[in-house]
């Protein structure tokens, strides 16, 4: 089966958003579209940033086939040691009480995850947290599961608390419902964003095996990432700080700074931003602040 689109039309869609999340800083970023299959090179400032485009120009229409062949950057100012720490302050500053007690080994921007951990959510949820560390080149896990059989009684009791407590989710909006640790929630929400935070808040209860979501959407939801991205990028540019000096991008609501700017005032200031755009619910700044201006 042909690919129903030109190849000129979806390059120029996979441009267009590395152009919204990058902005002048794209030119190290390089693409090809050969039939259905899209080939991307270049480098980007974190392993997340990787991911995220490899979702993205995925469901771009007329992609089939993705080589992400993007490379993290390395600088030669990040030290194994750095993103060791970097690492650990990100699960100890997680608030989940086994991700806080993990431990990881880094070798060559390689990071390794150690411990033990009840669930595979919780496996997961703690390599996205390592993969938003600067310098992280690839995510290994050697966690272990801790076999604690967790009641279904006792799962719904913890994920419907789990949603009480989310600002996100409109927990009597949601039935929740337990067999052998599967979770499946259901009910009606208004947006998308809502339905995968309920799915993402239900993962993080502990004993949690798997979520299946029955959950249906009034409407579509206007804070999707590409729009929520669009504009952050569109108020940096109107406070001055360019995607020349600062990269930008959204991902499930959570928005990833990186770059590098002038002051510590800069930096502060483009995360005060994000503070202006409500559908935006936490930051993950990493922007560095250039050495020649520390005094």
């Amino acid at each position: 089966m042909h690919n129903s689109r030109a190849e000129i039309d979806v390059l120029r869609d996979i441009k267009n958003l590395i152009h919204t999340h990058f902005g002048e800083s794209a030119q190290g970023i390089h693409v090809k579209v050969k039939g259905d299959k899209a080939i991307i090179w270049g480098i980007v400032d974190s392993l997340v940033e990787k991911d995220f485009f490899g979702s993205r120009i995925g469901r771009i229409d007329g992609v089939r086939e993705l080589d992400n062949s993007l490379t993290v950057a390395d600088d030669g100012n990040i030290k194994d040691k750095d993103i060791e720490k970097g690492i650990i302050e990100r699960f100890q500053g997680s608030n989940f009480d086994e991700i806080m007690h993990l431990g990881c080994r880094v070798s060559k921007g390689i990071a390794t995850l150690l411990g033990h951990v009840e669930t595979q959510s919780t496996e997961r949820l703690a390599k996205r947290l390592a993969s938003q560390v600067r310098g992280v080149k690839e995510i290994r896990s050697e966690i272990q599961f801790l076999e604690k059989a967790v009641d279904d009684a006792t799962l719904v009791n913890r994920v419907e608390n789990a949603l009480v407590a989310s600002p996100w989710v409109d927990a009597h909006e949601i039935k929740t419902e337990a067999r052998n640790g599967l979770i499946t929630l259901s009910g009606l929400v208004d947006t998308q964003e809502a339905m995968e935070w309920a799915v993402e808040t239900a993962y993080q209860a502990p004993g949690v095996k798997a979520v299946v979501s029955e959950i249906l959407t009034r409407h579509r939801s206007q804070g999707e990432d590409l729009w929520l991205t669009e504009q952050l990028v569109a108020k940096l540019g109107q406070h001055r700080l360019n995607s020349g000096q600062i990269r930008a991008f959204v991902q499930n609501g959570i928005a990833f700074l990186t770059g590098e700017v002038y002051s510590e005032e800069d930096r502060e200031w483009a995360e005060k931003i994000i503070q202006h755009i409500p559908e935006i619910h936490n930051v993950n700044n990493s922007i560095k602040v250039a050495a020649h201006s520390i005094k």
